[in-house]
């Protein structure tokens, strides 16, 4: 089955989260828009991720659903990724969540929620839910097959904050 892109300009934008949570950790600077739209019976829905400003990935599906039915990534080129089927993947490393953006590496350091107790920046319990009923950012898939290429070395704030500043 292929799909294509979904084109946020054919939605209305629902909610804007910045600093969102995946995988139940917060990640400064992380911000999800998401959009819907009617279709027929039903409500599409897309939630697009900007890192600093800088677009990393998109997923949608529609209102109700558990999980995405589909992510694209976007590459360092400019270009978006063939559509996947399901959610991003996403995978915690210590007190980072990595986005395996098919096939590039790229790190997010994770922060405690304000008033919430932990060490190395990582909730010690989950955050509230900061998810819109009609998208969710749970991921439990693995990483694609193939070796990973991290797009930077060194995560000081984040890897994805350099790679950001590459990109513009």
């Amino acid at each position: 089955m292929t799909t294509t892109l979904p084109r946020t300009a054919e939605y209305t934008l629902h909610r804007t989260v910045p600093d969102i949570d995946l995988e139940g950790h917060v990640v400064p600077g992380l911000t999800g828009e998401f959009y819907r739209r009617p279709e027929g019976l039903r409500t599409a829905t897309v939630g697009l991720y900007r890192y600093r400003g800088v677009d990393l990935f998109m997923a949608w599906g529609y209102v109700g659903e558990e999980h995405c039915r589909w992510t694209a990534y976007r590459r360092t080129a400019g270009d978006w990724t063939a559509p996947h089927e399901g959610c991003p993947r996403v995978r915690r490393s210590g007190d980072l969540l990595e986005l395996d953006l098919d096939g590039e590496l790229v790190a997010l350091r994770t922060a405690a929620r304000p008033g919430v107790p932990g060490s190395g920046g990582v909730c010690a319990v989950p955050p509230p839910a900061v998810r819109d009923s009609s998208h969710t950012t749970d991921s439990v898939s693995a990483p694609s097959a193939g070796a990973l290429r991290q797009r930077v070395s060194q995560p000081a704030d984040s890897t994805a904050a350099t790679w950001a500043s590459r990109r513009t």
